[in-house]
């Protein structure tokens, strides 16, 4: 529930909430990858860098083959702008294509 708050907040461009809660869901379940995504993408546009590159990282080391263009089979039901701005943070984050 708490890395769907952190979606929720990050939808509404309140990136450092959506951190916050993106945390609290990693602290319990470290491996749990949408919140360690959107932790990532969360950092980017809060220009927190170092810990949005860090997260992908981590993404990276659970998921070698996840890219940038995953997202929008992860997430139909988000509003367009939502899909394509969360994306876009997880290119500035460092995520491939």
């Amino acid at each position: 529930a708490q890395g769907s708050i952190a979606l929720a907040h990050f939808s509404a461009g309140r990136y450092d909430a959506a951190l916050s809660w993106a945390q609290k869901s990693i602290r319990e379940k470290p491996n749990f990858l949408p919140s360690i995504r959107i932790f990532a993408a969360s950092c980017a546009m809060a220009g927190r860098m170092e810990d949005a590159q860090r997260a992908i990282a981590r993404v990276h080391q659970l998921n070698p083959a996840f890219r940038a263009s995953d997202v929008k089979d992860l997430y139909r039901a988000s509003r367009p702008d939502d899909l394509a701005r969360y994306e876009q943070a997880l290119r500035k984050a460092g995520l491939s294509e």
